[in-house]
């Protein structure tokens, strides 16, 4: 941690609980003046011995941070407000609105900020405290019209000295927010736990992974827990409400022999698409890591000697998972790896005698094209994917679409909240069969007028849009999961994905990224040839405004001509189509050329 933090001091901690002590530990070690109180002796001594500060009382401190159950948050925050009016409080509850609702009528209520750091364990108390437990986590500040600007950035500094990354959201936001993401997991969790509660010990001798993933958090304190989800009583029941719904549609699907498979498909399919929506572990897209399983010894050492020897194969482990079988003197560790590195890995690890399980089931491929207009992305990209047996996508028809769609609309194409909210409910479905690629938005197949010349005028209007940008983001992420994943339609052998930001934002982790690009006069030549069907001195000149227009409104959002790490730069002004083809191929890693 860098010493020089810029929380002022003295701190003032009320709570020497777990997130309590964690903050006082950060502080401490910097240096800062941090002082402990709590409702308990017994816990403020404790955190007061592990190096959290100390209990003696403070007069003035510039920051006061309430660390309680959050049912109790608001009168102790009132009492911090009096004691000390030259202060800025906070409190890191994890419900803000009811806070904020009974806080409103106090004089000193501009000096408060609600935040709340995304961060925890299923243990609590001083005992589980951690000075980094913040490090890399989203800290949520909840101001308002009322908070004093130097309040605000007194606590955005503090979650900045904690090592987390600042999220402003309203209060009603955050709860609705964690209803989703935080309470309505734990409830579901202890109600899958309970539901073993009477279970035969035979059956749960039979137990897997999936149960302890899914039960994982069950093991939480009932009466912090009782506090919290009391506290945002309303927004989970909504979330909830849905909830039942599906549950109820499924229980009528199975409660009837004659009807209901689809009903069960659909909300698989629909967790499919959820999990597809949740960030990597770095933010941003999912990545689609490639797994690679080992047999592992339940032996003293053996983990580390597998974790030292991945090291020494130059490989990183992006993610891990370790299973154990019932009366099984061996466990699986299934390492999550860069889909590139997967083949390496296998043949490393035989090689220094690990038992690798192999399957059949070769890993699917995602190569993302980039690169400006006229290119040549969406000739290469389909004769690559037909080539190869894949899926194909052309992201830039997506834009194009939403275009056609706000147009049918009669919408403004200069109001972007109108088009951002239009784009949200466009009906768009694609045929990812690269010989015919296929759009239709509704009953309209628009495949041919999206690709007129009247609209390709006006296209970068809907591209800069930043919202409309994200909402397609996320529509062709979840496209690339699909095609990956097999299901009813698809083998889940992979997909070609071109258009702008493939290779950094939409799916920065494809198996092979490639920006394609070319020089003004090739590039110019081959979009006239294919919107006018001639490439001579006046079929240039009316395509040059198009294309060059395009390329400049669309960098605005968008880098497409400097090749990120990680992305190979093609220059293809002086080469055939086969010979890009061949060249996007030569980069499919060993391993999935025979898929």
């Amino acid at each position: 941690m860098n010493d020089s933090v810029l929380t002022p001091s003295p701190v003032l901690i009320i709570g020497a609980g777990l997130l309590g002590t964690s903050i006082a530990l950060r502080l401490r070690r910097a240096g800062v003046d941090v002082h402990i109180e709590d409702s308990s002796p017994v816990a403020a001594s404790l955190a007061r011995d592990l190096g959290a500060g100390t209990i003696e009382p403070v007069d003035e401190p510039k920051v006061v941070v309430v660390a309680i159950s959050p049912d109790v948050t608001a009168p102790v925050v009132r009492d911090a407000l009096d004691r000390f009016p030259c202060a800025v409080v906070t409190d890191v509850a994890s419900v803000k609105d009811r806070i904020r609702q009974d806080l409103l009528d106090h004089p000193g209520v501009d000096r408060w900020v609600g935040s709340h750091p995304m961060a925890g364990k299923e243990r609590s108390g001083a005992i589980a405290a951690d000075a980094d437990l913040f490090v890399g986590r989203p800290w949520v500040i909840c101001a308002d019209d009322e908070t004093q600007t130097a309040a605000m950035q007194t606590i955005r500094t503090l979650a900045v000295d904690m090592g987390a990354t600042p999220v402003m959201l309203d209060a009603a936001e955050h709860d609705h927010a964690v209803a989703l993401i935080s309470h309505m997991p734990q409830l579901m969790s202890s109600l899958v736990a309970a539901a073993l509660k009477d279970a035969p010990a035979e059956a749960l001798d039979l137990a897997g992974q999936g149960l302890r993933d899914v039960t994982r958090i069950a093991e939480s304190d009932p009466l912090l827990w009782t506090s919290i989800i009391h506290g945002n009583r309303r927004q989970i029941a909504g979330v909830l409400r849905g909830i039942s719904a599906r549950l109820g549609t499924v229980i009528s699907a199975l409660d009837r022999e004659d009807v209901g498979l689809d009903r069960i498909s659909s909300v698989i399919a629909d967790g499919n698409s959820g999990v597809a929506r949740i960030p990597g572990k770095h933010g941003g897209a999912r990545a689609n890591y490639a797994e690679v399983i080992v047999l592992i010894p339940d032996e003293p050492g053996m983990l580390g000697r597998l974790f030292a020897e991945i090291g020494d194969l130059g490989i990183n482990i992006e993610d891990l998972e370790i299973e154990h079988s019932a009366k099984q003197e061996v466990g699986r560790v299934i390492v999550s790896v860069m889909p590139q590195q997967a083949m390496p890995l296998e043949r490393g690890l035989d090689q220094m005698g690990w038992r690798v399980v192999t399957s059949e089931t070769k890993q699917p491929i995602v190569i993302a094209i980039d690169g400006p207009s006229g290119s040549g992305k969406s000739t290469v990209a389909k004769a690559v994917a037909n080539k190869l047996g894949l899926a194909y996508l052309d992201t830039g028809a997506m834009y194009r679409a939403a275009t056609w769609w706000a147009q049918h609309n009669d919408i403004d194409l200069d109001d972007q909240a109108a088009v951002s909210q239009t784009t949200q409910t466009m009906p768009l479905s694609i045929d990812r069969d690269p010989n015919h690629p296929q759009f239709t938005v509704g009953e309209h197949d628009v495949t041919d007028e999206i690709r007129t010349s009247a609209l390709s005028k006006i296209v970068s209007k809907v591209a800069v849009n930043l919202d409309v940008r994200a909402e397609l983001v996320r529509l062709q992420q979840a496209i690339i999961l699909e095609e990956c994943t097999p299901s009813g339609h698809s083998e889940g052998r992979g997909i070609v994905a071109e258009g702008r930001d493939i290779t950094t934002v939409v799916a920065p982790d494809a198996t092979v990224r490639v920006l394609l690009t070319a020089s003004e006069e090739a590039r110019l030549a081959r979009r006239a040839l294919e919107t006018r069907g001639s490439a001579d001195e006046a079929a240039i000149a009316d395509t040059r405004d198009e294309v060059l227009r395009r390329d400049q409104e669309d960098s605005t959002v968008s880098n497409f001509m400097t090749a990120e790490d990680g992305v190979t730069h093609i220059d293809s002004s002086t080469m055939t189509i086969d010979q890009v083809v061949d060249a996007v191929i030569s980069l499919i890693p060993e391993g999935y050329r025979d898929n």
